[in-house]
């Protein structure tokens, strides 16, 4: 078949798993053996910012069997949602989940863990408060919630238009008394919970967004972290209804940590309780490039700086093979002519691996000063100040 030489390349995305399934129904959803209703609830002014992976417990009203089934059973239910990337979330123990060790240095790395008081917890009707139809509420019985999506709605009262933001959630009620089999039973429920959601599919109409090249796709791109890394950053950051609890703690002043590479590449956090960063050789080569270069590099300038990553790469691995002289000519492998092709979506696929790496381990509220950042058109850099940068001779 005849290939236009003169045609321009189209810039492929990165591929992305959906949380939404547009062409589903409610007739094509998955059937679960166990009774479920699934329905939604509408709701507003929400404290916080509601986020996809997280499953919470809701009842109106103090329902005995269903809390004491989940008490009696909270890792096995925190297991079988964990499994498919979701959080189980039940508002009683929220306070005490929270002084997790782990969560609260990845909040705090400068600092020891110390003694943090007693967290509050939230009773399980808490998010039927913000319900936008409150005359609803006694209809909900006990159920898991899951968010879908958000709007700006805009409403007439007396006349006058108010807008503001609606957030759905889906509402899976179920009936405890079928949970003979317990694990059986919560591993079905959290399965057909855990699903593709489809309830955009009769308010919305998307299309598939196209891009230039990588720097046009570059801000949408490096946010579609790999899905068993949101579930990771998501255990950690509690960026949801959690934050209810910790946006009412004082946020003391985070110090920035020196980033030191060793001789043998490795990548440490020093004032972050000697963090490790770690990364793959070629996504590595990729950072150390841009670590190189403060003042930046534009995306359409990588082939400028093929050679350059070429050699990082080559030392971060140990052998040369990157590239070669043939007949006077320098010839790079595919990897290395990928990564520094600004109509190639590799570029963005490795500053996503890079801004993982850093996500995994610290808040976004430090990472980004680690990560690489930039807008569209402009240079793509580091933002951590040169004086913290360490080189190991």
């Amino acid at each position: 078949m005849f290939k236009n030489p003169f045609r321009r390349k189209k810039y492929e995305p990165l591929p992305y798993n959906e949380v939404f399934d547009y062409s589903m129904t409610r007739n094509d959803e998955p059937k679960c053996k166990y009774t479920v209703m699934h329905n939604a609830v509408r709701v507003h002014d929400l404290k916080f910012e509601p986020v996809h992976e997280e499953v919470i417990y809701v009842e109106n009203k103090y329902d005995e069997a269903a809390n004491r089934c989940i008490c009696d059973n909270i890792d096995l239910i925190r297991r079988c949602f964990a499994k498919r990337n979701f959080m189980f979330i039940y508002l009683p123990l929220i306070g005490k989940d929270l002084m997790d060790k782990s969560i609260w240095r990845y909040h705090y790395p400068d600092r020891e863990t110390g003694e943090k008081g007693e967290l509050p917890a939230l009773k399980s009707d808490y998010l039927l408060d913000f319900m936008k139809r409150p005359e609803n509420r006694t209809k909900i019985k006990p159920c898991f919630v899951r968010y879908n999506y958000s709007f700006n709605e805009t409403e007439f009262y007396g006349g006058k238009a108010e807008t503001s933001w609606t957030d759905f959630f889906d509402t899976f009620e179920f009936d405890i008394s079928e949970a003979k089999d317990v694990k059986d039973y919560f591993e079905c429920l959290s399965e057909h919970i855990a699903g593709k959601l489809f309830w955009w599919s009769g308010l919305c109409s998307w299309g598939k967004r196209e891009y230039e090249d990588a720097d046009d796709a570059f801000d949408n791109e490096t946010m579609k972290l790999l899905e068993d890394v949101r579930y990771k950053i998501a255990l950690l950051r509690r960026k949801g209804i959690s934050d209810v609890i910790l946006s009412e703690l004082v946020k003391p002043d985070i110090e920035l940590s020196r980033i030191i590479i060793s001789k043998d590449y490795r990548i440490t956090l020093p004032e972050y309780n000697n963090t490790e960063i770690t990364m793959t050789p070629l996504v590595k080569a990729v950072f150390l490039l841009f670590l190189k270069h403060p003042e930046g590099i534009r995306f359409k300038s990588l082939p400028d700086h093929r050679k350059e990553l070429s050699v990082i790469y080559d030392s971060i691995r140990g052998c040369a093979g990157s590239s070669k002289r043939i007949m006077g000519i320098r010839k790079y492998s595919d990897n290395i002519l990928n990564v520094t092709d600004p109509l190639n979506n590799s570029i963005n696929e490795k500053c996503t691996r890079i801004k993982e790496a850093f996500l995994l381990k610290i808040h976004e509220s430090q990472a980004c000063n680690y990560f690489i950042t930039g807008e569209r058109g402009k240079s793509k850099k580091i933002a951590l100040p040169q004086n913290l940068i360490v080189w190991e001779d």
